[in-house]
């Protein structure tokens, strides 16, 4: 679950999430984390997923849209917390996902 002050205001929702390719994980330690959007002032912008190594004591909150009590959409991206609640760094991606062969996807690809 996102900290209430890990959503931003969005005019409108984020796309369909893009197509990933998992493979194998690197190690029986790693978990798989899906690639998400992230909204930066205007427009979304794809993050690439990927396998990582989870430090203890966190957990991963995928992205999420939420309507607030007025009618206004919220967005909050994909997020580590500690414990407390607080929001931490991301973990390096161990073994980042693979985009198939007939798709065109990348970091900096947002919707138009």
């Amino acid at each position: 679950m996102h900290a209430s002050n890990d959503y931003v205001l969005v005019p409108y929702p984020a796309p369909a999430a893009l197509v990933e390719v998992a493979g194998e994980p690197p190690d029986d330690s790693c978990v798989w984390i899906d690639g998400h959007w992230a909204w930066r002032g205007g427009h979304y912008v794809w993050n690439r997923g990927g396998w990582v190594l989870p430090p203890e004591g966190l957990y991963y909150a995928p992205w999420e849209s939420a309507f607030a009590r007025d009618g206004r959409l919220l967005f909050a991206q994909g997020t580590w917390y500690d414990a407390t609640g607080r929001k931490v760094p991301a973990p390096d991606i161990v073994k980042p996902a693979r985009t198939p062969p007939n798709e065109v996807t990348s970091e900096f690809q947002s919707p138009r």
